[in-house]
């Protein structure tokens, strides 16, 4: 029996895993796999909380520690991580990154992950997984079995041509940004960029995209893939969103709907 173990590597996991992981643990046991939720235990102690006694922060080095400890346990098959927001930055030079190389397995985050998991093709040659492990309580656990084996997990997409079978690189628009100019940006040469986003609008994902033309993330890659952009897309402007796309990174521009920040994304693999 297979063992997925939950990781934090960013924003504090305290409500979901108190109110939510008994639905995530159903739908994995079910289908067979065993749920590894030392998380619990091994944060207690190291929150960080306001003055009105609100937990907005671990330890930077407990995460790290816990993110390790995981990769290095050989009865773990495969690390989802459950956070999100806008802390996982925070641990990047606390990862054992010989740990990781020596110990490769899946790992999948999403939103805020993007730094994690845009991070470990770099750091290792390993793939890993854009994807929020949460939705398994909707879509169930279909999306396990493909992780775990490795398989490369292409997006659903369409454009005017067929999608290049190249590696993907992105992730969430404003987090994937905390890499430029850290030895943990990708190499974007004949590499799609996949970007998504739930809170910036028009203006703000305009900015993030002439800030990565700048950085040259998008001289030599082979396209644009834009995922949900939530925010733009409840106010409908999302055809403006692929214009500006397009104007600015002179790249064809494919459309992967079921990644981003819906209850149902759908996973893809990065590296």
């Amino acid at each position: 029996m297979k063992t997925i173990a939950l990781a934090g590597c960013s924003n504090p996991p305290h409500a979901w895993l108190r109110d939510s992981v008994s639905g995530v643990r159903e739908v994995v046991e079910a289908a067979g796999y065993t749920l590894d939720t030392r998380i619990i235990e091994r944060f207690e102690g190291h929150e960080h909380r306001t003055r009105s006694a609100r937990i907005w922060r671990i330890a930077p080095r407990a995460r790290a520690e816990l993110l390790n400890e995981l990769y290095a346990d050989d009865a773990v098959d495969a690390i989802f991580d459950v956070t999100g927001g806008d802390l996982a930055n925070e641990i990047l030079d606390l990862i054992d990154w010989d740990v990781v190389r020596a110990h490769p397995k899946p790992f999948a985050g999403f939103s805020d992950l993007s730094t994690i998991v845009n991070a470990i093709p770099v750091m290792t040659g390993q793939r890993a997984v854009l994807w929020n492990p949460k939705t398994i309580i909707v879509r169930g656990a279909g999306d396990i079995e493909p992780i775990l084996s490795g398989e490369r997990i292409r997006p659903l997409s369409r454009g005017a041509h067929e999608l290049p079978d190249a590696p993907i690189i992105g992730g969430n628009i404003r987090c994937f940004t905390k890499l430029a100019g850290t030895k943990y940006w990708p190499d974007s040469s004949g590499r799609l960029v996949l970007l998504e986003a739930i809170g910036p609008g028009l203006e703000a994902s305009t900015s993030y995209m002439e800030q990565m033309r700048q950085l040259g993330l998008f001289a030599d890659a082979a396209g644009l893939l834009l995922g949900q952009f939530t925010s733009i897309d409840g106010d409908d402007d999302r055809r403006a969103l692929i214009e500006t796309a397009r104007e600015i990174t002179g790249l064809d521009v494919w459309e992967v709907p079921e990644i981003g920040h819906s209850r149902d994304t759908a996973p893809v693999t990065i590296g």
